[in-house]
């Protein structure tokens, strides 16, 4: 049984530390930071990997309860059940790929994938599979919070796809850095869709957002060099160092838009857009469309911001190119607390028509994802 574009956890935190480098970074951000995984691979060359067949199948069926991975190798998965938790518990130096094919998880108190101890856990994505939490979570001991929960750095990648809707917490929450860098991946959840405890990196792959609170969170660095990213919720992107250099990325947020805030000292505080393709539209009231507490840079792409205010920063900015546009005028120096105005539906802004952010999302926090 061949599986195809499996990326390996040392090979993509190679690229995580090419990330760092261009936000800067003091120290560790977690337990096993990308820099430290980094140095198992000489190389960023041959990221798929030359696995062509798993070591165990796990087929699921009601009343499985926890399935517990305890070793490193490759696990193919599928089936479904409820109350059903896939948990890896394999050793500090073991890596563990989970194939995700088909699989339907429905778990009412825990999560649906927890990962509480490996040396690196991959979950290539393949068929039609869901994960649902529906209501809270029990494992207050464990910290758990969201339907795919782990403790050490993960990647997402494959050519599958993949709901998850967490009914009172987080979509996905990685206590290290997590990578995409395929899937088409849908998270619904009334806290963060996405939080990552050190860096999250996105390469390619499809990312549909609907959240309560942020979009996607890093505590360290954020860096979306590919794929197609679209966020209805409070925040949309947010991490200490943001770096944008490719991607679509589509944005409606009742708070900041992007925003840049010292989460971690292992970062520098910024906002640095090379490249891409970015929509964002604000809701009213004091929010903004970028908002970095350092430095705003431009030194490319497309940002068309919609909102009272475009862009705030407490550093300095720079619009060195790329072309910015707010309230559908192009504008060419960038403005601290850009107040345009907010235009109501159908109301015109220069050559464009605009209308209210997040139709069919809640910001007052009464938000109660489809089961």
């Amino acid at each position: 049984m061949k599986r195809k574009n499996i990326i390996t956890i040392s090979a993509v935190c190679v690229i995580c530390a090419v990330m760092i480098a261009g936000c800067g970074s003091s120290g560790t951000a977690a337990e096993r930071p990308a820099e430290e995984i980094s140095q198992e691979s000489e190389s960023t060359d041959g990221y798929e990997s030359d696995i062509t067949e798993y070591d165990e199948k796990i087929e699921l069926s009601d009343g499985a309860g926890t399935v517990t991975v305890s070793e490193s190798g490759t696990y193919y998965i599928t089936g479904s059940s409820n109350d059903c938790t896939v948990a890896v518990k394999a050793g500090d130096s073991d890596s563990v790929t989970l194939i995700l094919e088909d699989v339907s998880i429905k778990n009412s108190s825990s999560a649906a994938i927890y990962a509480e101890s490996a040396g690196e856990v991959n979950i290539v994505l393949e068929g039609d599979s869901h994960l649902v939490c529906e209501e809270g979570f029990d494992d207050e001991s464990e910290d758990i919070d969201a339907v795919i929960y782990s403790m050490t750095c993960m990647t997402i990648s494959g050519d599958g796809s993949l709901d998850i809707v967490s009914g009172e917490g987080k979509g996905i929450g990685v206590c290290d850095s997590l990578v995409i860098s395929g899937g088409d991946i849908s998270i619904k959840a009334c806290d963060d869709g996405i939080n990552a405890g050190a860096d999250f990196l996105m390469t390619g792959g499809k990312l549909s957002i609907e959240a309560g609170d942020d979009g996607i969170h890093a505590d360290a660095h954020l860096t979306v060099s590919g794929g197609d990213i679209t966020i209805d919720g409070a925040e949309g992107i947010e991490a200490t160092c943001i770096v944008i250099d490719d991607g679509l990325i589509v944005i409606n947020a009742s708070d900041d838009g992007i925003n840049a805030a010292q989460k971690s000292e292992d970062a520098e505080v910024k906002v640095e857009i090379n490249g891409g393709d970015i929509t964002i539209v604000m809701g009213e009231g004091d929010t903004d469309g970028i908002d970095s507490n350092g430095d705003l840079i431009i030194n490319g792409g497309r940002i068309d911001i919609t909102g009272m205010s475009a862009c705030d920063y407490d550093g300095t900015a720079e619009l060195n190119g790329g072309t910015l546009i707010v309230n559908g005028v192009e504008a060419d120096t960038i403005t601290n607390q850009f107040m345009g105005g907010f235009p109501g539906p159908g109301e015109v802004f220069g050559p464009g028509e605009v209308g209210r952010p997040g139709e069919g999302f809640r910001p007052d926090g009464d938000f109660q994802p489809e089961m």
